[in-house]
């Protein structure tokens, strides 16, 4: 995404306006989604999104509103994303988890991914 306002950083406000998401549900999926967008805060505590923090709380909200995920189904999909050589690694060892013709841990289809 390129910036429409020319700044290196905008305030909660400007970016609850520029994504259309109420600055209530910002403040929650910056705790929900903590390892996935972190606003850098200011020594008044304030916060300052960058561009990586916008393009983020699009895909979040791609994820929650338009492709209806949970936000644990969203995790999931940011994971697959932002971190593809560990997803290609529980690929590798998925079948080493099974025993006696039974899985360890409950098999779900994966859902789709967004391009």
């Amino acid at each position: 995404m390129t910036m429409i306002i020319k700044k290196d950083w905008l305030t909660i406000g400007e970016v609850s306006e520029l994504t259309s998401v109420p600055i209530h549900t910002l403040r929650y999926w910056e705790t929900e989604f903590s390892g996935y967008f972190n606003p850098l805060r200011t020594s008044g505590r304030q916060r300052r999104y960058n561009e990586e923090a916008v393009d983020r709380v699009l895909m979040i909200k791609s994820l929650l509103k338009e492709e209806k995920y949970s936000i644990a189904g969203a995790k999931q999909v940011l994971d697959r994303q932002l971190h593809p050589e560990d997803a290609a690694l529980m690929g590798t060892f998925g079948p080493m988890m099974e025993s006696n013709n039974q899985t360890n841990m409950e098999q779900l289809p994966a859902p789709p991914v967004a391009n």
